[in-house]
């Protein structure tokens, strides 16, 4: 279901994104890819358990990759 198996919150959960944020740092590209692989598999799954429910594509975008760029480019800001 893709949830954080610590606080049982949508993974990326809070924590999960600040630990993210701290390991890819230096290599935000690396960052991204990994998100958008995540989210690649997150589709699959969560399609594969509710075909015509499941999450739209903007919501899955914002939560593996949006927040991302947002907070990287605002701890990058003089």
């Amino acid at each position: 279901m893709w949830f954080c198996r610590v606080d049982g919150q949508p993974w990326p959960c809070g924590e999960a994104r600040l630990l993210l944020v701290t390991e890819f740092r230096d290599n935000v590209p690396g960052l991204t890819i990994y998100l958008a692989g995540l989210m690649y598999e997150a589709m699959r799954d969560l399609y594969q358990l509710n075909p015509h429910d499941g999450p739209e594509p903007e919501e899955l975008y914002a939560r593996f990759i949006g927040w991302a760029a947002c907070r990287l480019t605002a701890e990058r800001a003089p």
